[in-house]
């Protein structure tokens, strides 16, 4: 078991600054709290759909909201297998609750979802640490650079991460129970099968891959099959089948059986087999951009290893253990890699990394070799110069592509490369003050996770109130609609961009086509635009000379498209009418 006195030994300064202050407590993490809060709220209406799957998950759950169809998962009028029934079913109904219009309705769930993931992250550092404790664990994942963005995007990942975390900590409770009741034989395990079967209705495999992979691995550290018979899996089938079978035979219905064939070819088998759209990458990604994806906690990542090694008998420790690492590994040797894989894992990395970080003093001074203590010194600043590297590429982007809104946005993003310079340097303070340096500022030492936790907040509040719903350079579709707007054209084709946040910015009022049918498209409507990237735009003229059409370039967009990684232009053309001819 951890030593309890320990921690309270190694938090001892931390733990008198909170008597000292006992009356102001809840207001040091009331501010903390609203801070996270208000990064989590900010920029929710303001930043236009993101390519390509946030978009995609938002028309999707629109047209099932307009066409009253809950069954079929359609993006136009093409299936949509890439996961399961549950986020649109989430997404349809904020939808059907705040209006189907604005993207801000369908990133609700995902919001909402941030919550729970919070509360229930003090609920299990709860059954290990002082509530002073969990609160700042939950806080510092708060903070953290992958959960607040995945807070903003309407898809599957915020919310499968509440229910990891709700079916994860009453897997823990039954694992810690000593006694047996009737909550803990039978309430708990419904309960727990329960979430886990919305999980596979939220995003398939991913639930599966968490809750069996802990499971099986516990069961090997314990030398016991203990845990497979309190989780009564009789029970859980029973409560799955009820769950998860009646919509997969009714899109199998709906769909004569392509569904699941078109998810496991299209979706699951490549992730396996290559780099899905381009996202390709060597196994050890994953743990080298922690640096970012878990940042501002990332400076004390290897105090994560000291922890595990000091406490490796705790059945806390050893259960966070097991729900990292087999699922790491699977990640790591999928061939398709995305910043925000690990999210399932992370309050456990976090739970573990700040109870390194309560317990550094200890551990780092029971090292007796200089060489593995300077090993972990380095870590701790090659980890934490990610939040630096994104300090600067925020600061690039603002800077150099070009933002319509004037300089404002310079002295935001200087502004956000001084939080994280801040940051990296007191984080180090943190980290170099258990060795006995800056021994004249402990006062303030005792206070940097706090510090950091309000800086880190400052950091997303500035991102995504100020910097990201202005970079319309990035929002294509953005620029696209407003001229639109303007024409009000009866319909509309694309040729070379079919991204699908144009699809929803539009309505879906958008035909997705090829450069010839967008020209037979415009002779067939006198009030059709057309819109050409430029890659396409010499096919696209060669067919209008053909049918002899007379056409007026209306507008030209500039941007860059996220999903692809390369600059675009749009063209607008309308029909020439009559006046124009005079």
């Amino acid at each position: 078991m951890i030593n309890k006195s320990i921690l309270f030994k190694t938090l001892k300064v931390n733990k008198v600054f909170f008597e000292k202050i006992n009356k102001l407590k809840i207001l040091v993490f009331g501010i903390l709290s609203l801070l996270i809060f208000t990064a989590l709220f900010s920029g929710q209406k303001t930043i236009p759909p993101i390519d390509r799957d946030e978009a995609r998950f938002a028309q999707a759950s629109r047209q099932m909201v307009l066409s009253n169809d809950f069954i079929n998962i359609k993006f136009q009028d093409e299936i949509r297998a890439k996961k399961p029934i549950g986020i649109y079913w989430l997404q349809s109904l904020a939808a059907k609750v705040f209006g189907p219009e604005n993207i801000s309705s369908f990133r609700i769930p995902s919001l909402l979802s941030s919550f729970i993931s919070i509360i229930f992250l003090i609920l299990i550092s709860r059954l290990i640490f002082s509530f002073e404790q969990s609160l700042l664990i939950a806080l510092f994942f708060g903070s953290s650079f992958v959960f607040v963005g995945e807070a903003h995007l309407a898809k599957t990942d915020s919310a499968l991460l509440s229910l990891i975390c709700i079916q994860q900590f009453l897997l823990l409770k039954i694992i810690l129970s000593k006694k047996k009741s009737f909550k803990i034989e039978y309430v708990y395990p419904s309960f727990l099968w329960l979430v886990f079967a919305f999980g596979v209705l939220v995003k398939g495999p991913v639930s599966i891959a968490i809750l069996f992979s802990t499971i099986i691995s516990f069961c090997f550290f314990q030398k016991s099959i203990n845990l497979l018979k309190s989780i009564k899996p009789v029970l859980g089938i029973l409560i799955c089948s009820i769950i998860i079978i009646p919509w997969f035979l009714a899109i199998q219905e709906a769909t004569n059986g392509l569904f699941l064939q078109k998810a496991f070819n299209e979706d699951f088998f490549n992730k396996l087999q290559s780099g899905q759209e381009g996202h390709g990458a060597w196994p050890g990604t994953h743990l080298l951009l922690l640096s970012i994806t878990l940042w501002p906690i990332a400076t004390f990542l290897p105090s994560l290893i000291l922890f595990c090694k000091e406490n490796k008998n705790n059945l806390v420790v050893r259960f966070l253990i097991c729900w990292i690492v087999p699922f790491w590994i699977m990640i790591e040797i999928t061939p398709t890699k995305l910043i925000h894989y690990p999210l399932p894992v992370l309050p456990a990395v976090t739970i573990l990394t700040i109870g390194g970080l309560f317990q550094f003093k200890h551990n780092i001074n029971k090292i007796k070799s200089s060489f593995i203590k300077n090993l972990v010194y380095f870590f701790s600043i090659f980890l934490g110069l990610g939040g630096i590297l994104l300090g600067v590429i925020i600061f690039y982007i603002s800077n150099n592509f070009e933002a319509q809104i004037g300089n404002h946005l310079f002295w935001s993003s200087i502004l956000v490369l001084i939080i994280t310079i801040l940051i990296f340097t007191i984080s180090l303070i943190s980290i170099f003050s258990k060795i006995g340096i800056f021994v004249k500022y402990q006062n303030f030492i005792s206070n940097i996770p706090i510090a950091i936790i309000a800086l880190g907040a400052l950091f997303h509040i500035i991102n995504f109130k100020l910097i990201f719903p202005n970079l319309d350079y990035f929002y294509p579709s953005k620029s696209i609609t407003k001229k639109i707007e303007k024409i009000k054209p009866d319909a509309i084709a694309s040729a070379g961009y079919h991204e699908p946040s144009l699809v929803f910015m539009l309505n879906g009022n958008v035909l997705l086509s090829t450069p010839n049918e967008v020209a037979i498209f415009m002779a067939e409507g006198q009030n059709n635009v057309g819109l050409i990237e430029d890659n396409s735009l010499s096919e696209f003229l060669e067919f209008v000379d053909e049918l002899s059409l007379k056409i007026v370039q209306k507008e030209t967009v500039k941007g860059f498209n996220i999903a692809k990684g390369k600059h675009i232009k749009i063209h607008i053309f309308t029909n020439q009418t009559f006046d124009q001819l005079n």
